[in-house]
Order: structure tokens, then sequence, then C-alpha cells
């Protein structure tokens, strides 16, 4: 890809479904772009039980959950993506540590494609342990190791550094998109990305 590498770090959490649609939009636009991307940890409801609740007992007005997956499914469909909606929202803390752990091991990436669709497309409760054990294991990833890093200071540490990052930009929300030096907020259209990364390679190539 002759282009100059513009770098993006985004920050998302595995139960936020315009995450998904943000991930999904960020890796077609890879192919398109050299876009290096760093996914950065965003717990969106710490105050979730660990094992989960189900989405008709959480705290929202009338209707609005209905209208909130109907928006989300719609969005999806604008990409030919068919979510499976679960009936439980998991608790996404041990996902996103256990992905802290796959980064070190540098399996992100497939950690990160995997538990998505297995929330967003296949309905699995990520918060369930065994699953996420399975999961990081057909990657490669000891369990044993897994266990002994759960253990330490290291995952919570590293989530808690990535909201500080997220905040320092005036931000408390995601998908949250740094692209170089400019902002993006939300799960927005092809054209609104592309604005911005063509405004970049604009200015990358003038200053070449």
């Amino acid at each position: 890809m002759n282009q100059p590498k513009i770098k993006v770090v985004a920050y998302s959490d595995y139960i936020c479904p315009f995450c998904y649609i943000g991930y999904y939009r960020i890796k077609k636009l890879q192919e398109e772009y050299h876009l290096e991307v760093e996914w950065r940890p965003f717990e969106i409801h710490p105050e979730t039980p660990t094992q989960g609740a189900l989405i008709e007992d959480l705290p929202f007005p009338p209707g609005y959950i209905e209208r909130a997956f109907a928006n989300v499914k719609r969005l999806a469909e604008e990409d030919g993506i068919t979510l499976k909606f679960a009936d439980k929202l998991p608790n996404s803390r041990l996902a996103l540590y256990i992905s802290e752990f796959a980064r070190k091991k540098e399996k992100f990436e497939e950690f990160h494609k995997f538990v998505l669709e297995a929330y967003w497309l296949e309905g699995k409760d990520i918060g369930d342990k065994e699953l996420l054990m399975d999961l990081a294991a057909s990657i490669g990833l000891d369990k044993d190791e897994i266990e002994k890093y759960l253990n330490t200071d290291e995952p919570f540490m590293e989530v808690q550094k990535a909201l500080k990052e997220l905040r320092r930009y005036g931000f408390n929300g995601v998908p949250s998109f740094i692209f170089e030096d400019m902002v993006i907020v939300g799960a927005q259209s092809y054209e609104v990305f592309k604005k911005v990364i063509n405004k970049i390679l604009e200015r990358k190539l003038n200053e070449n």
C-alpha cells in the first residue's frame, strides 16, 4: 500500500454495539488505507454484576431498549451484518483483562475479533470465564499463564490507564477514535471516516 501510514487509537468495549459496528468499519477501511490501529479497553458498565444482568431488568425508560436495538440493527444492516442480540448484558471486565494478556503475547487482534463476534454474531455470554478461556486457548494462549496474569494488578492498571487517556481528550464514552490528532466519536459513516482520513493524508503529502 503506497500511502502514508495513519496511526489510529480506538477506544471500545465488547458489550457496546456501536463499538462492534465501528470495529467492522475500521477493518473495511484498512483494506483501502494504511491505518495502524491500536484498540484500547474501556469498560462502559463496571456496575454490571459478574454474572451479568438481564436486558429486560436494566434501568431504562419503557421502549428505550427496543428503539436502541432497532437503531443498531439498522446501522449493522447497512454493512450487511446480522446481529444476534443476547438477552443478557455480560460484565465485560474479564474479557477486557484477557485481551490485555493477549496483547502482551501479540495475539490481541485475534482475541479481540473472536470476542466481538462471539457476542454480537453468536449471542454468547462473554462474561463467562470458561468461554473466554476457550477462545484464548483456540489462538494458542496458555490458560495457566492467563490465570497468573489475572491474579496480578496489571490488567486493572491497563484498563484504568486507557480510561485516563480517553478522559484527557475530554470524552467519557465509546467508541472513540483518535486519527493522529483528529478525534471521531461514535460509529460514524464511512464518509465521515474517509473525510478525516483524506484530510490527514493531504496534510502528510503536503509535508513531504
